[in-house]
């Protein structure tokens, strides 16, 4: 068997709208046929640089380039130096998803439009699309996956989308966040999706990640996660154990809790409680 420098991780991710795909990928050898999706493809570019021709359309994407190819559009991708090959991800979302989210983020009516150029050098915006295929690769917890894929795609739809038809946006109203906010600090220790915190307000998702972020200034899952790391606090003080506080608040292992708590704290649980008198 030839052994290959190619590294393509591609996964469904059900807990996204429509059950999305997503793509981690360093490809050196591999080339990609003429090939369309039914979904649209919208890409990040971080090393390397891909020859691809998309329609009629030959380009090269660098470093910094965020892609955006509509549903049905034909496309072959290869590396333009095949020793150095391209890394990038990728994410396969639903006309639906996006104008769904685009209903949500911009004034207007109608389908969303993202204009006609393919490519945009975006170097902030690419990192933002990485580092979301990043936790979506790794993170267990739905949440948190669904908050960094919204609001990574929110971004590339403010930056480069536009609905051209005329309609009344609705102000966002801090009552549904504020029950947002209790049904978090009440169902804090269950494995939560965004869609159950939409439906228990009353709200579409959408309406909810962008409102959220608005009035509070954190994520859905940044704010689900401090009060998660209070409620630990507690415990660990009280003579918990880490193992036993982690799923007693609602994170999926120790390991996830020590991580979270780090981050947070810079101390682990163990120095915590150990410091706590």
């Amino acid at each position: 068997m030839a052994i290959t420098r190619d590294r393509l991780k591609l996964w469904r991710d059900s807990s996204l709208p429509g059950g999305m795909d997503v793509l981690r990928a360093s490809c050196f050898d591999y080339r990609y046929p003429a090939h369309s999706h039914d979904e649209f493809v919208i890409a990040a570019f971080v090393r390397g640089a891909q020859r691809h021709r998309i329609a009629r359309y030959q380009g090269v994407a660098e470093p910094g380039t965020v892609m955006i190819i509509p549903p049905g559009e034909v496309h072959t991708g290869e590396a333009v130096e095949c020793d150095l090959g391209w890394d990038y991800c990728a994410f396969y979302p639903t006309s639906q998803f996006i104008d769904a989210l685009a209903a949500d983020i911009l004034p207007g009516a109608g389908n969303l439009d993202f204009g006609r150029d393919l490519l945009r050098q975006n170097t902030d915006l690419a990192d933002r699309l990485l580092q979301a295929s990043l936790l979506a690769s790794q993170s267990q917890d739905p949440l948190e996956r669904q908050c960094a894929v919204y609001e990574a795609l929110g971004h590339v739809i403010v930056r480069y989308g536009e609905r051209t038809g005329r309609s009344v946006k609705a102000a966002s109203r801090s009552a549904d966040i504020q029950k947002a906010q209790t049904f978090l600090a009440d169902e804090f220790h269950g494995h939560l999706s965004i869609d159950q915190v939409a439906s228990a307000v009353g709200i579409s998702q959408y309406h909810l990640m962008r409102s959220f972020r608005t009035v509070t200034g954190l994520s859905v899952h940044q704010f689900l996660t401090q009060i998660r790391l209070g409620h630990a606090k507690t415990l660990l003080v009280r003579g918990v154990s880490a193992a036993q506080t982690a799923t007693s608040v609602g994170f999926y292992d120790q390991s996830h809790l020590i991580n979270q708590f780090r981050r947070h704290f810079g101390v682990t649980p163990k120095q915590y409680a150990t410091a706590s008198h």
